[in-house]
């Protein structure tokens, strides 16, 4: 892990671009912990609240195609760059929102300026690892899942002191240009805007591979962050305090095991990986479920990022070798299948849990696990017969 962080942070355009990965997931955690004070202050219902907040991944989804042409035609660099800078303008509308539709539209804004960033920050990393020699993309995402966890505690502590939010947002509006304005030369160096490939062509059978194993793969992360804490609660009788720990487990898990991914994507078969770390997600998952006790559903949850962290790295990185599009493309393609699994996923599984239970739900995620397990052989094994390029172990 720590030759992980010395290989991105002595590099300026890695250091760049995972620090603009920390970024975007800085501003949506602190935006999480602010959302029941919004849903007070408007009187939103459950019902109507899930309906406002799809406003985000609705916009995400929208933005997700153009962002590959964008990619193409000015580079990664330049994209991640002018996204980053203006990524906190719509939270700067919160404060004036006075109803349920307007607070849907800036959500449909976050999600526009996210989705540019979720394809443009990961097309920008695969270009550091061809660049460079060296693999970069796990530990960006680790930057990510590290943001989170400070997202979150920034949106209470602010809530905590009763900070209103936009106070909130021009700190870290101010914070983060300050950081991106100072790696602007990183996060530029070789970005010529000109990747070959056409942005829109049919999708190989690799391609659509990975875009179902990435469906597949985020519908199940949804699912748990969504649900982890009504199943240790409801379906396993923690305490308040005690079933909010699952979800914190996985997200730690994940960002320990995203800092270690690199040394394992450059030592080890990229699918060989996947597997082994989908079956780790589903024994651990499913393991978790047979015991029926809220300390081994944590663990559960724990096992399940840490077989999951590399798995979204390495199906991005995949993508630009599994196709004659470019890779701004192939990344647009792939992440909009994921994210149609991220926000399907929650309401799927309430619909399952009512029928087999809120264990049999959990237990119908860790078979989902094992199916990844027994795809991901085949698929990257038509991603081989493409691999256009590859990141070699520097020497």
């Amino acid at each position: 892990m720590i030759a992980s962080l010395r290989t991105v942070w002595t590099h300026p355009p890695s250091r760049a671009v995972a620090l603009v990965f920390a970024l975007v997931s800085i501003f949506v955690g602190s935006w999480f912990a602010r959302i029941p004070e919004v849903q007070a202050a408007l009187g939103l219902s459950e019902a109507t609240l899930g309906l406002v907040l799809l406003g985000m991944p609705v916009g995400t989804l929208a933005v997700m195609p153009l962002t590959g042409w964008l990619v193409a035609r000015w580079g990664a660099g330049t994209v991640t760059l002018v996204a980053a800078l203006g990524q906190g303008l719509p939270f700067l509308l919160l404060p004036v929102v006075g109803h349920a539709l307007s607070l849907g539209g800036v959500l449909f804004g976050v999600g526009l300026v996210n989705g540019t960033l979720n394809v443009a920050m990961n097309a920008r990393a695969n270009a550091v690892e061809e660049r460079r020699g060296a693999a970069i993309m796990s530990t960006c995402h680790g930057f990510f899942s590290i943001g989170g966890m400070v997202g979150a505690g920034v949106g209470s502590a602010a809530a905590a002191v009763g900070l209103p939010m936009g106070g909130q947002y021009l700190f870290l509006i101010g914070g983060g240009a300050l950081i991106v304005v100072t790696h602007r030369s990183g996060l530029l160096a070789g970005d010529d805007g000109h990747a070959t490939g056409p942005v829109f062509a049919v999708p190989s059978s690799a391609l659509l591979g990975l875009a179902l194993l990435l469906f597949c793969i985020l519908l199940a992360e949804g699912s748990v962050s969504n649900w982890s804490a009504v199943y240790l609660r409801n379906g396993l009788g923690a305490s308040p305090g005690i079933a909010g720990l699952g979800y914190g487990a996985f997200s730690a898990a994940m960002a320990l095991g995203r800092l270690h991914g690199d040394h394992l994507l450059e030592r080890h078969e990229a699918g060989r990986v996947v597997q082994v770390g989908a079956l780790l997600a589903a024994g651990g998952l499913g393991a978790g479920v047979l015991v029926g006790h809220p300390l081994a559903g944590i663990a559960g949850f724990f096992v399940q990022g840490l077989g999951f962290a590399v798995l979204v790295p390495a199906v991005y990185r995949a993508a630009t070798q599994a196709s004659e599009m470019a890779p701004g493309a192939s990344i647009a393609a792939v992440a909009s299948a994921g994210y149609i699994g991220l926000f399907t996923g929650p309401p799927l599984l309430g619909f399952v849990a009512d029928g087999v239970g809120l264990p049999g739900a959990i237990g119908m995620v860790a078979l989902l696990a094992a199916i990844v397990a027994l795809g991901a052989g085949p698929v990257f094994a038509r991603v081989g017969g493409w691999n256009r390029r590859r990141v070699e172990r520097p020497t």
